[in-house]
């Protein structure tokens, strides 16, 4: 069994205007279409059993309606929905118990897009409140493919949240930091027990023995795998996984296992 634990998904109207935005600013190789059909249709045909879609809700006003969205798209099997957090919204433990009343086990945020640090004193009240409830969450982590003046979730300031949360479940996207790896073995990895790392979008930037050497040092059993549809194949992903010098209990971990753990405990 495979479960993607990082795809993303956007309305039929929306999916092609966010495809040629991003082929446009950031000139990078767009293999999927981003729409629900397209992403089921992926994932017969790699033999992804489970992919947690990822929704992005820049502004406080655009959570609820793209929670809706996603809570929609959600099938209860294949497709699984994490849910849009912004940590200065108002509504923040209101919206949580509601996506939590719907099944939904985790949520995203993304530094960048809304203009946080993660280390930022001010989004304490986000960390509690999901680790509260015993949810997770999902962080986008390090670079983009675009230059940006500033990423705001930078290695130095996770470690310093995780040290600070050590009950908070955290998944760091990008292997803790895309082009930020260097920071992610001298911070984060010494730091941050508690936190989970996916292998979504890393395949453009690391070859897969960088990865795997990476992989090894935060150790297999806190990485999940993700591969960002639709920015990459989730076949040539699962391919990127299983080229690597790893075991087959290590593969199986980072494939499935790691994350049945956390979502789908029996």
């Amino acid at each position: 069994m495979v479960i993607d634990f990082h795809a993303h998904i956007y309305t039929d109207d929306m999916a092609p205007k966010a495809i040629a935005s991003v082929k446009r600013r950031m000139g990078v190789r767009v293999p999927g279409l981003g729409t629900v059909a397209d992403l089921r249709g992926s994932m017969a045909k790699a033999g992804v059993e489970r992919s947690i879609i990822l929704p992005l809700a820049p502004l406080p006003k655009h959570v609820r309606p793209t929670n809706d969205f996603f809570l929609a798209a959600a099938d209860g099997d294949g497709l699984v929905p994490f849910g849009a957090i912004h940590p200065f919204q108002e509504d923040l433990e209101e919206e949580l118990d509601r996506l939590q009343a719907a099944g939904v086990r985790g949520v995203k945020a993304v530094p960048f897009l809304q203009s946080f640090y993660p280390d930022d004193p001010r989004c304490d009240r986000l960390y509690q409140a999901v680790a509260d409830r015993g949810m997770v969450l999902l962080l986008h982590a390090g670079k983009v493919p675009e230059d940006l003046p500033e990423f705001f979730g930078t290695p130095d300031r996770f470690a310093r949240m995780a040290e600070r949360h050590p009950d908070l479940v955290v998944v760091l996207a990008h292997l803790g930091g895309w082009e930020m790896w260097s920071g992610v073995r001298e911070y984060l990895i010494p730091a941050a027990e508690n936190v989970y790392f996916d292998t979504a979008y890393i395949s453009p930037s690391l070859t897969s023995a960088e990865a795997c050497d990476l992989i090894v040092e935060i150790g297999a059993d806190r990485v999940l795998f993700g591969t960002d549809y639709p920015w990459t194949d989730q076949a040539e992903e699962i391919c990127f996984v299983e080229g690597m010098d790893l075991s087959g209990r290590e593969k199986r971990m980072i494939l499935s296992e790691n994350a049945e753990r956390l979502l789908f405990p029996r």
